[in-house]
């Protein structure tokens, strides 16, 4: 005789209908979210490495006694190219660090400032403040972040309207 707390009891059709509909209505408010996350992660990552190449600039002018720059490079040695393509601190002797294009569609401009120059006192020898401004790929779902350098050489980031 076969008792029927010894069966063992399957889905029926109506709750497996119920469980995919709940799973359809979560994933349906996820995933945008989930984008959203990703892109602004992405936007705050890129500009977190943009400052932190700002700052061994800085610091390694301030180290080394002597001139270090900061500029956009397509090719990892030299300055050539635009802000997207990359960028490479360098003193007279050489490069001292590359950062790679930037990922995810982002673009970073700076005007017609293609070098940032730290002296050996921490400041730059820019004529004026300058910001780079990176952001995402249109049509814009997330701020845009300004990476703005004062004249005593301290970076920093706030957000950025971006087109």
């Amino acid at each position: 005789m076969i008792d029927a707390s010894d069966t063992s009891r399957g889905f029926t059709l109506i709750e497996l209908l119920v469980t995919l509909a709940v799973a359809v209505i979560l994933l349906t408010v996820a995933v945008p979210n989930y984008q959203m996350f990703v892109m602004n992660s992405r936007m705050a990552s890129q500009a977190n490495e943009i400052v932190g190449a700002l700052s061994l600039a800085r610091s390694e002018a301030v180290k080394r006694g002597a001139q270090v720059s900061v500029c956009a490079s397509s090719n990892g040695s030299s300055c050539t190219g635009g802000w997207m393509q990359g960028l490479i601190v360098r003193d007279a002797s050489g490069v001292i660090r590359v950062q790679p294009a930037l990922t995810g569609g982002n673009t970073l401009s700076a005007g017609a400032v293609t070098t940032i120059t730290y002296t050996p006192n921490g400041r730059t020898t820019l004529a004026a403040a300058t910001t780079l401004t990176l952001c995402p790929p249109a049509p814009a779902t997330v701020k845009g972040r300004a990476i703005q350098v004062e004249l005593t050489g301290r970076p920093y980031v706030a957000d950025a309207v971006c087109p």
